[in-house]
C-alpha cells in the first residue's frame, strides 16, 4: 500500500466520504471523482479501513481502571444524590472482590447407606 493510500484509508475512516478523502490524502479531483469505487476495492485499502474501524472501537472501551476512576469520582462528588453515590461504591466493591460468597457445607450420611456397606462386607462410611 502506497502512503497516499494510506492516507486515503485514513481520512476515509473519518468522514466517510471517498472524493473527498482521495482529494485530501493528494489524489487529482479528476481521479477522486472517477476512480475513488476502485480504491475502495483494493484489498489492502479495505484491510487497513478494518483495522482502523477496529481500532477506533477498542479505543472507545473503557478499561477496568478507567471505570473504576469514575465510579470513584461518582462516589466522590458530595453533590450527587446519596443513593447515586452509595451505588457507585457498591458497583466498584463488586468490581474489586469485596463481596464475597461464604458457602458451608455439611455432609451427613444416611445409617442405611451404612448397613448395606455393612451388608456386602464393607465397613460403614463413619469408620
Amino acid at each position: 500500500m502506497t502512503a497516499r493510500q494510506k492516507k486515503f484509508a485514513e481520512y476515509y475512516a473519518q468522514s466517510g466520504n471517498a472524493a473527498q478523502s482521495a482529494i485530501k490524502a493528494g489524489y487529482s479531483e479528476s481521479y477522486a471523482t472517477h476512480r475513488t469505487d476502485e480504491m475502495l476495492r483494493n484489498v489492502e485499502i479495505v484491510e487497513y479501513l478494518k483495522e482502523l474501524s477496529e481500532k477506533a472501537q477498542d479505543d472507545r472501551i473503557l478499561t477496568a481502571k478507567e471505570r473504576q476512576a469514575m465510579l470513584s469520582d461518582i462516589a466522590n462528588n458530595d453533590k450527587l444524590l446519596i443513593a447515586d453515590r452509595i451505588r457507585a461504591i457498591d458497583t466498584l466493591n463488586k468490581m474489586t472482590g469485596e463481596y464475597t460468597m461464604k458457602v458451608d457445607t455439611t455432609v451427613k450420611t444416611s445409617s442405611k447407606l451404612d448397613d448395606v456397606f455393612k451388608q456386602i462386607g464393607g465397613e460403614g462410611l463413619d469408620e
